[in-house]
């Protein structure tokens, strides 16, 4: 008889038998690997991967003990593989395809997050929040004044942190997931004193990326504790918030080196400027998110038209369409923009799973079906809307919510009026790079195919993805800041940890 899959607390008892310092050295060095894509085949074989190394070492931090059997490379192999193995929850309380979505909204946040592309994450920091960020004329911000950032970091610029990130991420990959700002002091390192600041380094490690064995806990604990045991370990992980922990090995370690340079991408930067500014915040980037999408758009090479929000209607009671209107050959494109982020209960699958879905994107689809009911009242206001085209919707998001990828979520989000498909802002900077005759083309195969106006855009990004092209406003911006580049250039020292 096959051997049922090992329960979270069976896997929580198993890292407890193992010394908690040793494993967790273990899997700073495995993090480091990972993050340098140099893991030996056999440990890639064995499902070890940068989201179940870090929960291993998640559970060690918050219930390891110090007596245990000293773990090696194999015993952390071991645990790695029965973390992949946890049994995901009872099914008798849920219908199956309920449960069956629960299971691949968790197991997409917990795996994607992981894999993102550096160049166009960072590059995107700087359009949103940094010196490449434009704005409408009219706007006017609550909170995203010219130096929020500085505000809400007390004086660090974000190019500042951006850089600083970078640099620590190197040095985490080069030292077996270890960094030490005293290393800095060290003579190999006076040479980068020209290139950054060794201080705001220092400054952004200390005040960003570090915290302590009991602060975790206690972190760790507001996470998990009020969750059933199936979904402890989809919780969020505070390694993704201070993926350095110190008092554990001579340098502070972390065994979530992916965790680091992501505290320089969108996602974090964003709940940085909301624990700051709260709201007003997210109002602020909601506006520089639809102008940015507008950006993207303007991309497109070839005979088409990008129409803004259009204001329609009687004076006293106006409406605004969708944000835009991209019009193709032979197709007209509403487009609206959610930068709303998705929630805890959509990354744990729980019983609220589909609110921050529902109140993002389902609310966008609303949007796109009212734009397309009103089309002769919106193309009255602005002759630059074409009424007589065929036509589909694109959400865009600014996070992934992987909706391509779990179909059941679909069925959930309302009628739509003509083909909608969600396409997260990296999808969109992807799908761009294609001209106007090939995005209208592959855009109207997936209406050809949609069912219950459900617009699947798989093959239309591969295609785009098979062209080779790369977006002109990622890669102008990586080049124009510099300092990745020269950051890169003199990062060899930091493979020299001092002795």
């Amino acid at each position: 008889m096959r051997k049922p899959p090992p329960t979270w607390d069976e896997f929580k008892s198993a890292v407890r038998k193992v010394d908690r310092e040793s494993l967790l050295i273990q899997a700073a060095a495995a993090s480091a690997l990972l993050a340098k894509d140099a893991i030996p085949d056999e440990w890639r074989r064995g499902g070890v991967t940068p989201w179940n190394v870090a929960d291993v070492a998640r559970t060690a931090l918050a219930w390891g003990r110090f007596q245990g059997k000293r773990a090696d490379a194999e015993t952390l192999m071991r645990l790695a593989n029965m973390n992949v193995q946890i049994a995901d929850g009872p099914s008798e309380d849920i219908d199956s395809s309920e449960r069956l979505a629960r299971i691949l909204a968790r197991t997409f946040f917990e795996q994607f997050p992981s894999q993102r592309s550096v160049l166009p994450e960072f590059a995107r920091t700087i359009l949103l929040f940094g010196s490449a960020v434009t704005t409408p004329r009219e706007f006017t911000p609550e909170a995203m004044h010219p130096r929020w950032f500085e505000n809400a970091t007390a004086g660090l610029t974000l190019h500042d942190y951006v850089e600083s990130i970078f640099f620590i991420s190197v040095g985490a990959m080069e030292n077996r997931g270890q960094f030490d700002p005293e290393w800095l002091d060290g003579p190999q390192f006076k040479t980068l004193a020209d290139v950054i600041s060794l201080e705001v380094v220092t400054r952004v490690f200390t005040e960003r990326l570090l915290t302590g064995v009991d602060e975790f806990k206690a972190e760790n604990r507001s996470r998990q504790e009020s969750l059933p045991a199936y979904e402890k370990k989809y919780a969020f992980d505070p390694l993704d918030n201070k993926p350095f922990i110190h008092g554990i090995a001579e340098a502070p370690i972390t065994p979530a080196v992916h965790a680091v340079i992501a505290k320089a991408l969108p996602p974090a930067v964003y709940h940085l400027g909301l624990a700051a500014y709260g709201e007003a915040f997210t109002r602020d980037l909601g506006t520089v998110f639809q102008h940015y999408a507008g950006r993207q758009l303007e991309l497109v090479k070839g005979d088409r038209s990008v129409v803004p929000e259009v204001a329609y209607g009687p004076r006293r009671e106006q409406l605004d369409s969708c944000d835009w209107f991209l019009d193709l050959p032979d197709l007209l494109v509403l487009v609206e923009c959610k930068a709303r982020q998705p929630i805890e209960s959509l990354r744990t699958g729980s019983s609220d799973w589909l609110n921050s879905v529902e109140g993002s994107i389902g609310k966008g689809i609303k949007q796109i079906n009212r734009s397309n009911a009103h089309i002769d009242r919106i193309s009255d206001a602005s002759a630059a809307v074409d009424r007589n085209k065929r036509r589909v919707g694109l959400v865009v998001t600014l996070e992934p919510f992987y909706l391509n990828q779990n179909p059941f979520i679909w069925d959930r989000l309302g009628k739509r009026d003509l083909p909608v498909g969600v396409v997260s802002v990296s999808e969109l900077e992807l799908l761009v790079c294609l001209d106007a005759e090939e995005l209208a083309r592959v855009l109207a195969d997936a209406a050809n195919a949609a069912q219950n106006g459900t617009l699947l855009l798989h093959d239309a990004l591969d295609a785009a993805a098979a062209t080779g092209r790369d977006n002109s406003l990622l890669v102008g911006t990586w080049d124009a800041v510099g300092l990745f580049r020269r950051l890169d250039n003199a990062a060899e020292g930091l493979g020299i940890s001092p002795e």
